[in-house]
């Protein structure tokens, strides 16, 4: 499922890019999957002019003028393109079908023409994403129903923040308390693995079994796990499985490899019905100071690779560094990705 790295990757490379473009045709080829407030229509779309857009949680927001705003849910197997009359083309959320693939695809469900020739389509394996279109002076309201929780990119995700969380659900195991999106918004099944493997915390734990130093460290691997796959590229996990030893995800889909911290296989267990991830040596099911066989930080990671490519182009998906995982002691939050929004 897409979750906040890839939507916020979809708001920075597809959407933000398309503000100022007009909407001047619509061929919606799945009604289900398009659900307007009463009174509007499909067709309400065309002449609209895009004049912002952000996420919230796992849902990308898109203004447009005359006062609607247009919501995206990718669910399972959401995906966004834009293609350019040169040809060219931006894609971001579920790789299938692949982002240089031909398009529009037989799951392809709606394609919005813009007044520079420019389409955008929105593809789903699944059929399970969908679109909403209402007025924009109920977007706040029907947010503050889902019961969204804190953005973990956006400022008020302090350690303190994070603390008084842990503290209202003592009991809860920390694998679901990550999933429950009335706490921490937009984190998803990947990437709490990812955060409780780069802790060094059980998936089993109680929340209020972590004292202040693993708390922090929680908080800390959040945050990084977050912005690391925002900034470098997103988990690539095809049919369950990690793909490569040198993307993410570290932990995630890679039941029976070696930890990349510490050698030992990792192993799988189902909690909540949610493939879970996790190496039974550097995350043990009791309080630790740290997890033990940390290895040095590794290099810097590289210059994150384009989404980009011309018509038909197999484009590769965005590396998130060579040799050794971003394990160990916390480094310093560093910068927040420029594209974060609550």
């Amino acid at each position: 499922m897409p979750e906040l790295p890839e939507v916020e990757t979809m708001l920075r490379d597809v959407a933000r890019p398309l503000i100022g473009r007009t909407i001047v045709a619509i061929d919606l080829r799945l009604p289900k999957a398009f659900r307007p407030a009463g009174g509007l229509r499909p067709a309400d779309l065309v002449g609209r002019t895009i004049v912002h857009a952000y996420r919230r949680a796992k849902m990308l927001a898109v203004d447009l003028s005359g006062d609607l705003t247009l919501l995206l849910h990718m669910r399972l197997t959401g995906q966004l393109a834009v293609e350019r009359p040169d040809g060219s083309r931006v894609a971001a959320g579920h790789p299938v079908p692949a982002f240089g693939a031909p398009l529009p695809h037989r799951s392809t469900h709606l394609i919005l023409t813009l007044d520079d020739g420019s389409r955008l389509f929105f593809t789903d394996l699944r059929q399970l994403g969908f679109l909403l279109l209402m007025p924009a002076a109920e977007v706040p309201g029907f947010f503050r129903r889902q019961g969204y929780g804190v953005e973990p990119l956006r400022p008020e995700f302090t350690t303190e923040a994070f603390q008084e969380l842990l503290r209202r659900r003592p009991r809860t195991k920390m694998k679901p308390f990550l999933l429950d999106q009335s706490l921490v918004a937009g984190v998803g099944n990947i990437y709490a693995d990812e955060a409780l493997w780069l802790a060094g915390i059980h998936p089993l734990r109680e929340a209020g079994s972590l004292p202040d130093a693993e708390a922090r460290r929680l908080h800390h691997a959040i945050v990084d796990v977050l912005s690391d796959a925002v900034k470098y590229g997103v988990a690539q996990v095809l049919g369950g499985k990690a793909l490569g030893r040198h993307v993410l995800p570290r932990v995630h889909g890679r039941a029976g490899e070696p930890c990349f911290r510490c050698g030992t296989p990792i192993e799988r267990i189902t909690l909540g019905g949610r493939s879970t991830y996790f190496c039974p040596a550097c995350q043990p099911l009791r309080a630790t100071e740290a997890p033990r066989g940390m290895p040095p930080l590794p290099p810097p990671l590289p210059t994150p690779v384009s989404h980009q490519g011309g018509r038909g182009e197999n484009i590769p998906s965005p590396l998130v560094g060579e040799g050794q995982g971003r394990g160990g002691p916390r480094r310093g939050r560093g910068s927040r990705p420029a594209g974060s929004s609550g």
